[in-house]
């Protein structure tokens, strides 16, 4: 199979992953939370963020007052944030490699792959999005306890492959890097829920004085239960290996060991079940492009529910230091919060489908009919070597997929573990945050992050803010933000982005606070 076959068969293949990738979920998500406040600091807030964004970070933060704010809150598109990147979007790899004018011979796409992928070919990097919006949040605030109400949209969108996939991207069907079997592998997955949250906070104890240092510490515990509302799941996940016997510029055998499995919601399983029954009952393979067109109902209709739960307790004290005293006049205060968020779990049981295949390709190329190019084809050979492949690879094999007869899946939250704290200085405050999550989803993930962040009132009421993230899911971050806060009104705006993308991939996010009301 010469050069040019060679080429419109990676083509194939790339169309067959692109198709699969659309019927999966297209990509629009530490899956922390963030405010345009907290983002602004880094992304922490687990000892700071108050009113109903505390629902989602810490619910013990619905007792806390920062300066002399208003115990009513109203927020009227109370939050918008999205944060996005990982391993996969390695901007940096990229620029050094492919946009410096560097032919890209087999060792500079060597060294490339070695930097953004490691030398394993079966590891995985990945790349996630998350979007956030709060269309309305109420708490209110007391001497005893407080309590909130807020509904939250989430979608959380992760696509990773492994190295053998980027080697089949970039080389081709080279027959030296698929000399012997080598992994090719692929995975998205996307899921969009809504949350009705209820918060409550009560101060569980007061102490005066504690080792002459801490004064009026108070003592926060809060809940938050949730109800979630599914809307949409998808995922795909292709494991294969691909070997190649190579002659000279032909290939004597290709050999594709593979199995995927797609799991949708909504209008995709109707149109992949219709798609698998015309296969079994027509002469002719249908093409699965023709089947496959999200509606605008899989992404706003109810598919599944569950229910959620946020945990936190937080120690707020006046602090009496005399080498912070030297530096700052006015009052010390240190706040130290620790949570769980996004414990429990979301079950898709309406319009769920899976569906899965499991096949061998063995191809030695095929037999060149000049007569049938000839009639059929206008003598367009091109075309030909399209609709031939399309038939006996494209439908013939990778669209043999059928149903399994699972009806419903059930995927856990993003949980958390976080740990913060907040020491203000008159109109300098400086925060930190850690924080590790038990799954990888979305943005979530098992490494370990901190974030760290400095926030000074400008004229008592022009909040000005930088912060840092370093772990999780991405390279080193770092954020800024700006606002307006008054006791009645508030009023903020963040981004954050990776100046150097190299060891862990890209980040950029952003968030607008709404219009926040007190009264």
């Amino acid at each position: 199979m010469k050069f040019n076959t060679m080429k419109r068969y990676t083509q194939k293949i790339a169309l067959f992953i692109g198709l699969l990738t659309v019927a999966a979920g297209s990509v629009q998500a530490q899956s922390r939370h963030v405010s345009a406040t907290s983002l602004g600091l880094g992304g922490g807030g687990t000892a700071y963020l108050n009113g109903y964004h505390a629902n989602f970070v810490n619910p013990a933060n619905l007792m806390l007052q920062n300066n002399t704010e208003n115990n009513f809150t109203v927020g009227l598109l109370g939050g918008i944030s999205t944060s996005g990147g990982g391993g996969l979007a390695n901007i940096s790899v990229y620029n050094k490699y492919f946009t410096k004018g560097l032919t890209v011979t087999d060792q500079v796409a060597a060294d490339a792959l070695d930097q953004w992928f490691g030398s394993d070919p079966e590891k995985m990097q990945t790349a996630g999005l998350q979007l956030d919006f709060i269309p309305i949040g109420l708490s209110t605030r007391g001497e005893q306890w407080s309590a909130s109400l807020a509904l939250r949209t989430r979608t959380m969108t992760s696509a990773g492959m492994n190295r053998g996939l980027a080697e089949l991207g970039i080389y081709g069907l080279d027959g030296e890097i698929f000399s012997s079997p080598r992994p090719v592998d692929l995975s998205v997955e996307s899921m969009t829920f809504a949350e009705v949250s209820a918060g409550f906070s009560t101060k569980l104890l007061g102490i005066s004085n504690l080792f002459g240092i801490f004064e009026n510490i108070q003592v926060f515990a809060g809940a938050a239960p949730k109800l979630l509302l599914g809307m949409n799941y998808s995922r795909m996940n292709l494991n294969s290996t691909l070997e190649i016997q190579r002659r000279d510029d032909y290939i004597d055998e290709l050999r594709h060991d593979f199995a995927y499995t797609v799991e949708t919601t909504g209008e995709v399983t109707e149109q992949l079940n219709n798609y698998y029954n015309d296969r079994q009952n027509s002469s002719q393979n249908p093409e699965l492009g023709d089947y496959v067109e999200p509606a605008a109902s899989d992404f706003y209709e109810i598919k599944g529910t569950g229910f959620g739960l946020d945990l936190g307790v937080t120690a707020q004290m006046d602090v009496e230091v005399p080498i912070i005293g030297a530096v700052s006049s006015g009052a010390e205060r240190l706040r130290v919060g620790l949570s769980l968020t996004d414990l429990g779990s979301v079950s898709f049981d309406n319009q769920f489908g899976r569906f899965a295949a499991d096949d061998l390709l063995v191809w030695n190329g095929f037999e060149i009919d000049q007569e049938r190019i000839d009639n059929e084809f206008n003598g367009d050979e091109g075309e030909y070597y399209n609709h031939v492949l399309a038939d006996s690879i494209g439908s013939d094999i990778y669209g043999g997929f059928a149903p399994t007869g699972v009806a419903s899946i059930t995927k856990s939250l993003p949980s958390m573990l976080n740990f913060g704290a907040q020491l203000t200085m008159n109109k300098l405050s400086l925060s930190m945050d850690l924080g590790t999550g038990f799954v990888d989803r979305g943005i979530n993930s098992k490494r370990a992050s901190m974030t760290a962040g400095i926030e000074y009132r400008l004229l008592g009421f022009l909040p000005l803010r930088v912060g840092m993230r370093t772990g999780g899911y991405s390279s080193t971050s770092y954020s800024a933000g700006i606002g307006l806060a008054f006791n009645s009104f508030e009023f903020n705006v963040a981004a954050s982005s990776v100046p150097n993308s190299m060891s862990n991939g890209t980040n950029l996010g952003a968030a607008w606070s709404g219009l926040v009301f007190r009264f």
